[in-house]
């Protein structure tokens, strides 16, 4: 009989690995990047493995992200990686468009109705593990990965609207998961780190714009890249 994590996720909660990639989306090509040869698809979530990892595809949103990791604490998994794309807040050098970033705090603005409120964010903020964070930093040393301040948001409309006030309060970029994804990790003890590419820039370059064929070639390298460097380091 199947358990609620086969239910949920489509493989055993045995045969996790010790090493989770979480993704909210996958890429194109992603599988084969990372070398999954089988994917099984659950009610909620999608898991495949090779030798060293598991990856987990856990749709967008604070909630998913956040439940995904809470599971994981029953089962093998000790380190857990999210991988996804965030977007720039405002435009500066050494950023731009397929720029590959590292959260080293994440704000949470997880909340619609405080968001739209404007209610006081600057006091919740979650952190990653700091010896797996420093390991990532160092080892993708070589790509130019930046360490950032993030906010997770709930709302695209909003960050727009409250983007002066997200640049003034010395926020990088925005995504929807990172705050959840920390916060589950240190509640489930798991060790966890995020690394980003920076798919739009608020406002100049818009998640809804299409991107000009050099930003397209940049946001293409960048993501294969960060495919490739996450499979080396938890090989």
């Amino acid at each position: 009989m199947e358990n609620k994590f086969e239910v949920l996720f489509g493989i055993k909660n045995t045969d996790v690995k010790r090493n989770c990639i979480l993704m909210p989306l996958l890429a194109k090509d992603t599988l084969s990047t990372l070398g999954i040869e089988k994917f099984k698809r659950g009610k909620l979530y999608s898991a495949g493995n090779t030798k060293h990892f598991t990856l987990i595809v856990t749709g967008m949103g604070a909630g998913f992200v956040g439940d995904a990791v809470l599971y994981l604490k029953d089962t093998p998994a000790c380190k857990v990686l999210l991988l996804g794309s965030c977007g720039l807040v405002s435009a500066k050098p050494g950023f731009d468009i397929g720029s590959l970033v590292s959260p080293v705090k994440s704000f949470s603005q997880e909340s619609f109705a405080g968001m739209l409120s404007k209610q006081e964010y600057k006091n919740i903020s979650f952190l990653p593990d700091n010896d797996l964070s420093q390991l990532l930093l160092e080892a993708g040393s070589g790509l130019g990965i930046k360490k950032v301040q993030c906010s997770t948001v709930s709302s695209l409309k909003l960050e727009e609207e409250r983007v002066d006030l997200l640049s003034a309060d010395g926020i990088d970029v925005v995504d929807m998961e990172s705050s959840a994804f920390f916060s589950a990790a240190s509640h489930a003890g798991l060790k966890a780190a995020a690394l980003f590419y920076v798919s739009d820039i608020i406002g100049e370059k818009p998640w809804y714009r299409a991107l000009g064929p050099l930003d397209k070639e940049a946001l293409f390298v960048s993501m294969k890249k960060s495919l490739l460097f996450v499979r080396t380091f938890f090989h």
